[in-house]
């Protein structure tokens, strides 16, 4: 029978508990007064614990939920076996982790719902489980290990086939948790399952604001890595649900606006960096001191300017990047790039040194103060290849090569696989490397396996990857090589019959392909796809001698000799057509021909011309080229080495 202390100490407990509920403070008193006539009831306890954890969860009173912990905390040393007061405790403990972002809240959480799952006599009690599944997504947060976030996902699974009846919000976290592992692992099947999660959400409460960002947050990530137009309107749609409740969210805008800038980044599509602008603008209205909102401003109108080529874009995208400098503190990281990237801008547009020194300079300030920006990296690699673009310039090629591979150690994404593969292919070719472009075919072919719908939104990436097998072939004159090469041409010209430029780069490999094998069937197909080439570049000087070299060689392969006259006439017709396009080692072929027709004086008087345009091969070819072999015997060329200061 309870004593009359007993009696009295419920009462305050029940006075405090209407106190709190009305948000007077008044109550803390009163619960005072109930612990000291009963100072060894759990429940009582128990009972302060909870209705002090729904006080302090109100915004502005959380200092309360230290409190909270502590009656809990008494509650279960006065009753070890105290199941429910184990739950509160390790749920206020959670708050306290969320409201001062302390992992040590976690940590101490994870221990209390551990024991409360050890008292549960439920083999799955959902709530208790679901609690327990959130500790460890927050544990997972700070560790960064994907064994703790592992531990989420498998309790999130449990709950979920073990009820059908749970709440929307389940689906959301579990659906973070996924989106979590995903990045950590760069696992698009996670994000997969992230977006289902999601959806399941969104499908339960339509007015879920969180559901629908975190939705449209998943089909980012799967966009970025899908690169497909039904990804990107889907996400699309998603932050347009997201800001319809809620239209004054300025980060949302910012966020939306950014999406919309890498999409048009991607795609090249005026539309979506205008679409970009306009969220910016619509952000601008809310928050005119949101520096990275008005950065990303500036950095799509830059790109307008580039790809439009109208300056007046990059007169406003400078005047924009100057405000969100302006704006910003000198630490920030997305201003610096943005800025950078208005800089590469410029320099694309004006081909100038200057400008891509500069952008390469402002990355290298974001770099500094965050070297896990691997955009920023990837970035300063892309500059360096305009700068290779620029001048042939090895140096910059091979700096692009290291760039690239540290923006893959810090996101291995196809984008950045590709244009590592591209820029090993390029620094290969300039080196006369064939171990760097046995480097670039792997990487190309590793890129079109994560990316498998290449060659319907890339196709140049096969072209490049065929180009780097032609070149390989070249060193080792093994036809395996063009033939893969030829494959992946044909690939693309069936993808894209109006490819810039394939039938040129098919019928170079034909011709590489019947040098290789001395088949002229080979040789006749080269010339086919020349002539196509011809049709949409009359001018091209390669395509013009590329097409002349080919007659050489079908003339030196036929038995006919009428047709091998006709077919040199031809040959030279067109090898002295691109030299007054202004091909220079035309004058060398010229040379070549003029050899094998036994004009020796004639090939000589070309040689030299290729001598003076600085259009000779290096001295070892020179000596080894079979064309020459006419040549190569007779005082007059001997004469010509003797009195040349010819470089290798």
């Amino acid at each position: 029978m309870a004593s009359q202390k007993d009696n009295l100490a419920a009462v305050y407990l029940q006075q405090g508990e209407q106190a709190l509920l009305q948000g007077d403070t008044a109550g803390l008193e009163l619960f005072e007064k109930a612990a000291q006539l009963d100072p060894c009831n759990p429940e009582l306890f128990y009972r302060q614990g909870l209705s002090l954890f729904e006080y302090g969860s109100v915004k502005g009173r959380e200092k309360i939920l230290l409190l909270s912990a502590k009656k809990l905390k008494t509650a279960c040393h006065l009753s070890s076996t105290y199941f429910e007061a184990f739950h509160a405790w390790g749920n206020t403990l959670f708050l306290l982790g969320e409201t001062h972002q302390e992992h040590r809240y976690f940590i101490e959480a994870e221990q209390k719902l551990k024991k409360a799952l050890g008292l549960s006599k439920d083999k799955i009690r959902v709530d208790l489980h679901y609690d327990y599944a959130k500790v460890w997504t927050r544990i997972a947060h700070y560790s960064g290990e994907a064994i703790d976030l592992q531990t989420a996902l498998d309790l999130f699974q449990q709950i979920s086939k073990h009820s059908q009846l749970l709440p929307h919000g389940f689906w959301i976290d579990y659906g973070k948790a996924f989106l979590e592992m995903a990045e950590l692992l760069n696992d698009v099947r996670l994000t997969v399952n992230a977006t289902q999660c999601f959806r399941q959400g969104v499908a339960l409460s339509n007015f879920s604001f969180d559901g629908w960002l975190m939705l449209a947050r998943s089909l980012k990530q799967l966009f970025s890595h899908t690169h497909e137009e039904d990804h990107f309107t889907q996400t699309d749609e998603c932050f347009s649900s997201a800001f319809q409740l809620s239209p004054y969210n300025v980060e949302l805008l910012y966020e939306w606006a950014l999406f919309l800038l890498e999409a048009g980044r991607i795609s090249q599509d005026l539309k979506k960096l205008r679409s970009c602008i306009e969220k910016c603008q619509q952000g601008y209205v809310l928050n005119v001191k949101h520096a990275e909102l008005i950065a990303t401003w500036a950095e799509a109108l830059a790109f307008i300017g580039e790809l439009t080529d109208q300056v007046d874009f990059l007169y406003e995208a400078q005047n924009k990047i100057t405000e969100a400098l302006n704006t910003s503190s000198e630490d920030n990281p997305t201003v610096w790039h943005s800025y950078a990237k208005c800089l590469y801008s410029w320099g694309s547009y004006f081909n100038d040194f200057d400008y891509y020194y500069q952008a390469i300079e402002k990355f290298q300030e974001g770099v500094s103060l965050d070297r896990t920006r691997h955009q920023d990296w990837f970035a300063i690699a892309k500059v360096y290849c305009s700068l290779a673009d620029l001048d042939s310039d090895m140096d910059a090629c091979e700096k692009a090569v290291r760039f690239f591979a540290k923006a893959i150690d810090l996101k291995p994404i196809s984008s950045y696989y590709f244009e590592y593969a591209y820029a090993l292919s390029r620094l290969g070719e300039m080196k006369k490397d064939p171990e760097l472009l046995k480097q670039a075919v792997s990487y190309f072919e590793y890129t079109l396996q994560i990316q498998k719908n290449a060659l319907y939104i890339y196709p140049e990436w096969l072209y490049h990857h065929a180009i780097s097998l032609d070149l390989l072939g070249d060193y080792h004159e093994d036809e395996s090589y063009y033939q893969k090469a030829l494959e992946l041409f044909f690939q693309v010209l069936i993808s894209e019959p109006d490819f810039p430029r394939i039938h040129y780069r098919i019928g170079l490999t034909y011709c590489h392909l019947g040098e290789s094998l001395s088949d002229i069937e080979y040789f006749q197909r080269a010339l086919h796809h020349f002539r196509l080439a011809h049709k949409h570049e009359e001018d091209n000087d390669f395509v013009i001698l590329d097409w002349g070299v080919t007659l050489i060689n079908i003339a030196e392969h036929t038995a006919d000799i009428e047709m091998a006259k006709t077919t040199y006439r031809e040959a030279e017709f067109k090898l002295l057509q691109s030299a007054r396009l202004g091909n220079q080692p035309a004058l060398y072929q010229l040379g070549c021909l003029n050899s094998l027709l036994g004009y020796f004086d004639k090939a000589l008087e070309f040689i030299q011309k290729a001598y003076h345009a600085g259009a000779l091969p290096p001295l070892e070819e020179l000596l080894d080229d079979d064309w020459l072999e006419n040549l190569r015997p007779t005082p007059l060329f001997q004469e010509f080495l003797s009195h040349t200061k010819y470089h290798k």
